[in-house]
């Protein structure tokens, strides 16, 4: 087996970027982690002029930043009960999961705004605001995720 290289079996851990949405009727907060699935960074805010556009918009922001998971905001009640506006964002996501072969995953988004504005200097313009709230929803994610066994 001369000039042959042979490799032992090898388990190569999958990184990938996420795509945190904060999703508003008027507002869409859009926030990436790196590839290493350690920094969130609050990237842009898409204006809802209706929901094609919007998933027009996003899906070409995946494809320029190599997006391989979409992760969606679901708000709950502190007692863990979906609020009445998740319906309105579930029915948001199956527009992008129907567009793109991305996987689409749910993660719960409760105070996520209210820790942006506390992140954010005071007097802060409003459209800094929700993709701040993007960031913090994927932070969440990001270390419950690392906290699974592997």
């Amino acid at each position: 087996m001369s000039g042959v290289a042979v490799f032992p079996d090898t388990c190569y851990a999958f990184s990938m970027r996420i795509l945190a949405i904060d999703f508003g009727e008027k507002r869409i907060g859009l926030a990436t982690s790196d590839e290493t699935g350690t920094l969130a960074t609050p990237r842009k805010t898409v204006r809802r002029g209706g929901d094609a556009r919007a998933v027009a918009e996003i899906l070409d922001f995946c494809r320029r930043e190599e997006i391989g998971l979409l992760l969606v905001g679901l708000p709950r009640s502190p007692e863990g009960v979906e609020s009445a506006f998740a319906g309105r964002i579930r029915s948001f996501a199956g527009k992008l999961a129907a567009r793109t072969s991305l996987p689409v995953r749910f993660h719960e988004e409760t105070l996520t705004s209210h820790e942006a504005a506390r992140r954010l200097p005071h007097g802060s313009a409003r459209e800094d605001l929700d993709p701040m709230a993007a960031a913090v929803l994927l932070e969440d994610y990001l270390q419950n995720e690392s906290r699974k066994p592997a």
